[in-house]
């Protein structure tokens, strides 16, 4: 059985994992004879729902090492700082 994906980590890696999985889960329920049942159709739609948040998941996590990357380099050469006491 496959884990959900809505909840938790903010673990890329993990993230990316998962995705992958519900992506290959994804394809398997589209190229199946049951895609055009009702519970396939509402099977495949779950699984959109959750890459797409899972994709948004990994871009915010990204984002936020970048931002915390930049943050580092406060202080290093090449960069000015502006310090008030």
């Amino acid at each position: 059985m496959r884990a959900d994906l809505s909840t938790g980590g903010g673990n890329v890696g993990a993230l990316q994992g998962r995705l992958q999985q519900a992506r290959i889960e994804l394809n398997d329920w589209t190229t199946c004879v049951s895609a055009k049942t009702t519970k396939g159709q509402a099977e495949i739609q779950k699984l959109s729902g959750e890459v797409s948040a899972d994709e948004q998941k990994i871009a915010r996590s990204q984002l936020a090492d970048t931002a915390a990357s930049s943050s580092s380099r406060v202080g290093q050469p090449g960069r000015l700082v502006d310090v008030w006491a």
